[in-house]
Parts: structure tokens; sequence; C-alpha cells
């Protein structure tokens, strides 16, 4: 990561992973309306308790 960088991206799901994934677990990728909902259902996840993950994260970087 470059210092300074506001736009330097920490975590990211691309598409092509998900269909990796669901590949593996179901031998197909998934339709549009499938991956909408999946990408909703990670979006949610991820996005739960943000907070937690911050706090953890932060606390165990500077420790």
């Amino acid at each position: 990561m470059n210092e300074n960088n506001e736009e330097d991206v920490v975590f990211a799901v691309r598409v092509e992973d998900l269909q990796g994934e669901a590949v593996q677990r179901i031998g197909r990728e998934l339709t549009e309306e499938e991956l909408y909902k999946a990408s909703k259902g990670i979006e949610f996840g991820l996005s739960f308790d943000i907070n937690t993950v911050f706090e953890t994260a932060i606390e165990e970087a500077v420790v």
C-alpha cells in the first residue's frame, strides 16, 4: 500500500472469485440473479459488524 493513498483497496471480492467458489461448491457458475443475491449476501455479511472487525484489526496491528 502506498503511504497516504486513501484510494487503496484493503479487501475486495471479485465476481471471478465468487464464481470460482460457486463452481467448487455447486459445480457451476451462478446465474445473473443468483450472482446478484450472493453479492447482496456478501455485502451484508461484510458490513454486519464492520466496527468490531476494524477495532480488532487495529488493536492487533498496534500490539
